[in-house]
């Protein structure tokens, strides 16, 4: 297990191939590299396309230390993770690749520190304006849950109301988080939300991934971030599962993008 000590804590990382040019992923909240490909991303796979793939798992999550403020999970501190990590292994300019919560850490390193960013891929981004009431709606009771729960008790009450085709993946990756960890994290990410005006200053080419039907990372999102950067596209899947589902078809969408290459149906 390698880590990288940065911001006080531990990060734990997993390195992939040794292409040249070097992409560090960045997963979503309640999410980890151990969960990373439950949701799609092969990140073995993307190194043997000639990239070097850096996959961590975010302060908090999965086998990285965590800390007690929500303050320090917001978008901008978890940036500055990311940031800490990329220059403890001593990477100058790197591509990123964020899904949700991850998607808001690669957009605020881009923001802060464009001179380290190289090209961006942003999967089902977090929810802006009005739209982050409804995440916050569904996510801040699991935290309350979390809270008065605890860890084991609280995946059971939850797989007991989701659909049982989600059951165990859900109550797998629910059970695996520290409360002590989690309830921080949870409020954090989603206590300030990132102004797209401010977006306008990215100049990375950067190509945006969403898809309906999903209150957590709303389609929005990504119409919002591809009026408010001037690079980027936006490639809607027909479904909510569809990247899950045609994981052969990301790695493809992915690399392509990383590459400089048109993206079939991305506008």
């Amino acid at each position: 297990m390698s880590t990288a000590r940065v911001r006080g804590i531990d990060l734990h990382y997993e390195a992939h191939g040794s292409g040249s040019s070097c992409l560090v992923v960045a997963h979503g909240a309640l999410g980890s590299v151990r969960h990373a490909e439950e949701f799609g991303l092969r990140a073995s796979e993307l190194a043997t396309h000639g990239f070097r793939v850096i996959t961590y798992d975010a302060r908090g999550h999965g086998r990285s230390g965590y800390s007690l403020l929500p303050e320090h999970y917001r978008p901008a501190s978890l940036a500055d993770d990311m940031l800490g990590l990329i220059d403890v292994l001593g990477l100058e300019r790197v591509c990123l690749y964020g899904t949700s919560m991850g998607a808001s850490t690669a957009l605020m390193l881009a923001h802060a520190h464009p001179e380290r960013v190289i090209r961006l891929v942003l999967r089902a981004p977090s929810p802006f304006g009005v739209d982050i009431d409804a995440a916050r709606a569904r996510l801040y009771p699991l935290a309350s849950m979390y809270r008065w729960l605890g860890a084991s008790v609280t995946p059971h009450v939850v797989g007991m109301l989701s659909h049982a085709q989600e059951r165990h993946a859900l109550k797998a990756l629910l059970g695996s988080q520290r409360r002590r960890a989690i309830v921080p994290a949870i409020r954090g990410f989603l206590s300030e939300p990132i102004d797209p005006e401010n977006l306008a200053t990215i100049q990375a080419p950067t190509l945006i991934l969403t898809h309906p039907d999903d209150p957590l990372h709303p389609l929005r999102s990504g119409e919002i971030l591809r009026a408010h950067m001037p690079c980027a596209s936006l490639l809607v899947a027909p479904s909510r599962s569809y990247w899950q589902q045609n994981r052969e078809t990301l790695v493809q969408v992915v690399v392509a993008s990383l590459r400089g290459q048109v993206v079939a149906g991305a506008a």
